[in-house]
C-alpha cells in the first residue's frame, strides 16, 4: 500500500551482457557463436523481459550467475521484487 506521496520506481531499461567459457576474453563487441547475442538491452517492460531472458533454456549450460555492477541498496529492489513475485 502506498499514500499520497509515495512513488514506485519503475526502471526504464534494463542492460544484460552475457558470456560463455568459450568467449570471455574475446572483444565486447562479438557475438559467441556458442552462446549468442552477447549484449541485449530491455526497453518494453524491462524487468519482465530481462527475467524472461534469464530463464531462457541454455543448451551449452544449466547454470547462470548473474552479477549486477554497481548495485546497491535501493537498485535492485525491483528486480528482487519482481523475481520473487514470479517464483
Amino acid at each position: 500500500m502506498y499514500s499520497d506521496k509515495a512513488t514506485l520506481y519503475v526502471p526504464d531499461l534494463v542492460c544484460v551482457q552475457q558470456f560463455c567459457l568459450q568467449c570471455e576474453d574475446v572483444g565486447n563487441a562479438e557475438d559467441c557463436v556458442r552462446c549468442g547475442k552477447r549484449k541485449n538491452s530491455f526497453w518494453d517492460d524491462p524487468v519482465d523481459n530481462m527475467l524472461l531472458y534469464l530463464r531462457k533454456p541454455r543448451p551449452w549450460d544449466n547454470t547462470i550467475v548473474a552479477i549486477a555492477h554497481n548495485a546497491k541498496a535501493f537498485d535492485l529492489h525491483f528486480i528482487l521484487n519482481r523475481a520473487i513475485m514470479e517464483a
